[in-house]
């Protein structure tokens, strides 16, 4: 059998946690790997949670397990479900691992634990991974044979399990963040056996399980080498891994081409870049102009804008062009959409936050400027669309409001 201890997926985020565009799409390459060359277990860990998260909601689960069968086959004892919307994966699954003398199977539980940072995503929680092998273990024991805990810890976090979890037979534990790690030593806790995965499937680990007479259990374990004398090339796996290759490289493309699509559209004036789509006047609705106009009598206020973050917001999108995706400008930039670029719908919104994204579309004003305009009758609500627990973790209303008073 061939399992995985966790740590699967790449889990490199953007400034706001989530992950890239081009890992989503790396990880989705490893999945269909994992399927292809089937692992039988997949432990879901901190890092990997992020990936696998949206397919635990009830409204994706079903249709998600039906196309992608390695969700079929993850575990997680400690990671809790708090939204109602969300179901969380399995704590623990049975295999039959058939005798090689054609005697009795044998029925072998897999334990999913995991440290608990980072932190998990919306809706989900992390509890000690003890304590939720405290009750796993005992639950998957009455069903098997041999328990086998695999655990993304800490060697001393996977010593710890095993002293307050003693039904476990052996604790497979991915500890390793660097080369050296890897070699952790196997050793005992009370009855229980840990064991290290290696370093970034450098090499594979071996256990192997022989039964005495009396019908209990001892181990042998090793590393074996990945290099091409062991274990010769395999075309269909290089054909895979070029086309994962691929694909994550053209979704960078894809990212950078987008970014720069939108910079050429918004630096174009566009008469008329949306407005209110649900007005019933045959009017055409008000416009987004920019700040620049707004300066004609607001002028110190607009000086107040243009030396805040504001005013500067679309300029980190810049630095970070392998990240961006349409979402992006909900927040770092202004207006409607409307515009087509390569034949594709992209948004023609100012770049960065202009006054008009909290005060509404002013061309009207300007041609007919009245007292009344723009009030902003809840600051809480029209702040926080943006400036969110996941995009601005930390952000304070109040002392934002005092960076940007007008």
């Amino acid at each position: 059998m061939l399992v995985d201890s966790g740590y699967s997926m790449a889990d490199e985020r953007n400034a706001h946690g989530r992950l890239r565009p081009d890992i989503i799409i790396k990880n989705d390459w490893v999945a269909k790997a994992y399927d292809q060359f089937p692992i039988d277990v997949l432990n879901v860990s901190s890092h990997d949670l992020r990936y696998f998260a949206e397919a635990f909601s009830k409204s994706n689960f079903a249709r998600i397990r039906e196309t992608k069968p390695l969700f079929t086959r993850i575990v997680g004892a400690n990671t809790v479900a708090e939204s109602p919307s969300l179901v969380a994966p399995r704590p623990f699954i049975v295999r039959d691992l058939p005798s090689r003398e054609g005697g009795k199977a044998i029925r072998v539980a897999f334990v999913g634990l995991t440290e608990t940072k980072p932190a998990p995503p919306a809706g989900f929680k992390f509890t000690d991974p003890a304590e939720a092998a405290k009750i796993a273990v005992p639950q998957a024991r009455k069903n098997a044979d041999v328990v086998v805990a695999l655990a993304k810890l800490s060697a001393a976090e996977a010593d710890r399990v095993a002293r307050e979890a003693p039904e476990i037979d052996v604790i497979i534990a991915g500890n390793a963040e660097s080369i050296l790690e890897s070699f952790t030593a196997p050793h005992y806790v009370g009855q229980t056996l840990i064991v290290f995965t290696p370093f970034e499937t450098r090499m594979v680990g071996e256990l192997r399980f022989y039964r005495g007479l009396q019908g209990k259990f001892t181990t042998k374990q090793r590393f074996i080498a990945l290099d091409e004398t062991l274990v010769p090339e395999d075309p269909g796996a290089k054909q895979l891994v070029e086309a994962a290759m691929g694909a994550e490289s053209q979704a960078r493309s894809n990212s950078m081409k987008l970014l720069q699509d939108w910079l050429t559209v918004s630096r174009t004036r566009i008469a008329n870049t949306g407005g209110d789509s649900n007005s019933k006047s045959n009017e055409p609705p008000a416009d987004f102009v920019g700040s620049s106009a707004c300066s004609q009598c607001h002028t110190t206020q607009y000086l107040k804008w243009a030396n805040g973050p504001h005013a500067h917001a679309a300029d980190p999108l810049l630095q970070r062009g392998v990240e961006f995706e349409a979402s992006c400008l909900d927040c770092h930039a202004s207006g409607p959409t409307l515009a087509t670029a390569n034949n594709k719908q992209i948004t023609a919104k100012l770049q960065s936050v202009h006054c008009e994204q909290c005060h509404g579309p002013g061309s009207k004003h300007i041609a007919n400027p009245g007292k009344g305009f723009g009030r902003i009758s809840d600051m809480q609500s029209t702040c926080l669309k943006c400036h969110s627990a996941e995009t601005s973790r930390g952000f304070d209303l109040k002392a934002g409001w005092e960076r940007i008073k007008h």
